[in-house]
């Protein structure tokens, strides 16, 4: 009897793990590497598609291989990842898209992709230089609807001392929490700043924060 129910059992657990998922080489690297990382990335992805909510149509910049995206997928009408990175893109179409969710290979700086209800930027607005900055800002806008919420996240530069050397060199310009708050502000009526350490995001005392994440409402016109 029980040589029976463990077949079954290994029967009905097959089929539930059939449909496997390939980590692309950034990924990888990250859990061979840095296995707490991906928690945190993760973490990030959860908090901005509970701001969110469900059946909005989401924009994810910077996505790399999407495997944070499918947070913001799980609940969306409709998501779409865009990131420059063609070998990161194909990789995502490859291994997690579905119905819901597509990448597309564009620079947000030069491409408007459509219109959203949200768009969600992690770790993208420290790797542009600051004299492009407001440009970023103003194409994540351009993408949204006029109601639309922009969620980004980025290192505090109070951590910068801690960062490896490979990392420093990609951080081209980074933020304090009030420095990150006045960039959304100059493009959104309301700015909602948050911190966080290592998976916890919360509303703590910011200096001490690793992470900020900016929650962008109420876009204003766009400048002229």
């Amino acid at each position: 009897m029980k040589t029976r129910e463990a077949a079954k059992w290994a029967e009905t657990k097959s089929k539930l793990i059939a449909d496997e998922v390939t980590l692309g080489p950034y990924m990888s690297f990250i859990v061979r590497r840095t296995p707490r990382r991906l928690l945190h990335l993760l973490s990030y992805y959860k908090f901005a598609a509970k701001m969110i909510g469900s059946g909005r149509r989401v924009l994810d910049v910077g996505c790399s291989e999407g495997f944070g995206t499918q947070i913001l997928a799980e609940n969306s009408a409709r998501c779409v990842g865009v990131d420059i990175d063609e070998a990161a893109v194909a990789w995502g179409n490859k291994s997690v898209a579905n119905e819901r969710l597509r990448f597309l290979c564009a620079d947000i700086l030069k491409d408007r992709v459509g219109e959203f209800d949200a768009v969600v930027s992690l770790d993208v607005v420290e790797h542009i230089f600051t004299e492009h900055e407001n440009e970023f800002m103003a194409a994540l806008r351009a993408n949204l609807t006029h109601r639309g919420i922009c969620i980004i996240g980025t290192p505090n530069i109070n951590s910068d001392q801690y960062a490896n050397e490979h990392t420093r060199l990609g951080h081209v310009n980074l933020y304090s929490a009030e420095r990150l708050r006045l960039l959304g502000e100059r493009y959104f009526n309301h700015v909602f700043m948050f911190s966080a350490n290592d998976e916890i995001v919360h509303t703590g005392f910011a200096p001490l924060a690793h992470y900020l994440i900016a929650l962008c409402v109420d876009p204003t016109e766009p400048l002229h």
